[in-house]
């Protein structure tokens, strides 16, 4: 039986689409690979056909980034799944990586994930403020890789958002109502691990870069810094958090680091 399915929630047209699903291929241990979308088009069609993809679209919404995440993750069967983002890069140990490192723990096992690189005009890029101060907030998983305690949880994220979403593996056994918040568009993963954080279970991490996250500017992450819709989804997160005063503070501090990934 297949542990794991990648999900690629296609948007449109990215020249990136071809080199991710080869890497998704790669896999030395294989996975289901399945594209959905809310922008269906002849391109996208003939890709999933040319690599034998099953091809899903969503035409009754609702629609956005939310949806389009939560239709891709509706669409996986498997226990484990990965929100593979379009544009991104695997390594080819991914899936044996994580995959092993939660095998026996199925079942106290929230997620796993791993760390990443940011790719900009296709070369990796070198450690960045941001990525240290990331970096810096996955401390408690130097003890361990694996953390059970809410508090513990709770406390890689009080200061912002050290998860890369296309890291992560989700498990859809443990979580089958498991989705993103529709009232979000850039910040959605953030709320999400942080609420997943207030449930029992584990999150389970390795230090390895196992996923090349490309910054380019077309990206949506880039259109959405541009507009400033990210950072003022941070700071309502910052203010759950922390309440008015010091979540704008936080959120102020935390902003000044996304000119890290300017292009």
């Amino acid at each position: 039986m297949e542990q794991h399915t990648f999900v690629i929630p296609a948007y449109q047209q990215s020249p990136y689409l071809e080199t991710c699903i080869k890497q998704l291929k790669a896999q030395t241990v294989k996975s289901k690979i399945i594209i959905t979308t809310s922008t269906p088009s002849h391109s996208l069609e003939s890709i999933a056909n040319q690599y034998d993809l099953p091809y899903f679209i969503n035409s009754t919404g609702p629609f956005g980034i939310a949806a389009d995440w939560n239709f891709a993750l509706s669409k996986a069967t498997t226990p484990w799944v990965t929100i593979a983002h379009q544009d991104d890069i695997y390594e080819p140990d991914y899936v044996e990586t994580l995959l092993t490192m939660v095998a026996g723990e199925a079942k106290n096992t929230l997620i796993a994930f791993s760390n990443y690189y940011d790719i900009i005009n296709n070369e990796p890029k070198p450690n960045s403020l941001n990525a240290f101060v990331k970096r810096t907030l996955l401390l408690p998983f130097l003890i361990k890789p694996a953390i059970e305690k809410r508090f513990l949880k709770k406390s890689i994220l009080l200061f912002g958002d050290p998860i890369c979403c296309p890291t992560v593996m989700i498990n859809k056994q443990l979580l089958p109502d498991f989705n993103f918040s529709p009232h979000f568009t850039c910040a959605l993963d953030w709320l999400a691990w942080y609420q997943l954080a207030q449930k029992k279970g584990k999150f389970v991490y390795t230090a390895k870069k196992l996923v090349g996250h490309r910054v380019h500017p077309d990206s949506e992450t880039t259109a959405q810094l541009s507009m400033g819709k990210r950072q003022q989804e941070e700071k309502i997160i910052f203010r759950m958090i922390w309440g008015k005063y010091a979540g704008n503070l936080l959120a102020k501090i935390y902003s000044a680091g996304h000119k890290q990934n300017a292009i």
